[in-house]
């Protein structure tokens, strides 16, 4: 009788690929002078890295399975490939905003309150000065909601390409 392989190596290994990607992406948006854009298509390509990760594991997976992939399989490795890339990916983050750019915080709090300016300018300042202070405050406290975003994300693409892939 022929053992399963272990889902644990493929979560590890694909998520280690999709976590430096990420850190690659970063660096290059470094470099470009685009630390702060946090423009629609950012975003979508910092999914689709982890996201085409985990799809790539569930079907290696599957291929090295005999081609047998169960639903909660697929799950698993979404879920797994997604946090180990989170993982890796906030390690990067705070070694960059501690060492690289150090003023990243402030930078991001200021940005965000110019934001708030320009759409209610009629906000009181001290709302603004306020809410600033705060983001600087508690930005640490973003760390564990990105990560419960990222093994969200994680199992709606384990779940969507396990039911496409799935069989038991």
């Amino acid at each position: 009788m022929k053992t399963s392989p272990k889902l644990g190596t493929y979560n590890y290994r694909y998520g280690a690929i999709a976590g430096g990607i990420g850190i690659v992406f970063s660096i290059m948006l470094f470099f470009m002078d685009m630390t702060y854009d946090q423009s629609p298509v950012i975003q979508a390509i910092n999914i689709l890295i982890p996201a085409s990760m985990a799809i790539m594991a569930i079907l290696t997976f599957k291929k090295d399975n005999t081609g047998l992939l169960s639903l909660k399989q697929a799950i698993k490795l979404g879920v797994g490939v997604f946090l180990v890339a989170g993982i890796i990916g906030l390690a990067y983050f705070t070694v960059f905003i501690n060492f690289i750019e150090t003023d990243f915080i402030s930078n991001n709090a200021a940005m965000q309150a110019n934001a708030m300016r320009e759409a209610q300018p009629n906000m009181d300042e001290d709302i603004i000065e306020m809410q600033q202070t705060n983001i600087e405050k508690y930005f640490y406290i973003s760390y564990p909601v990105i990560l419960i975003i990222n093994v969200f994300i994680g199992l709606m693409v384990g779940l969507v390409t396990g039911l496409f892939t799935k069989k038991s």
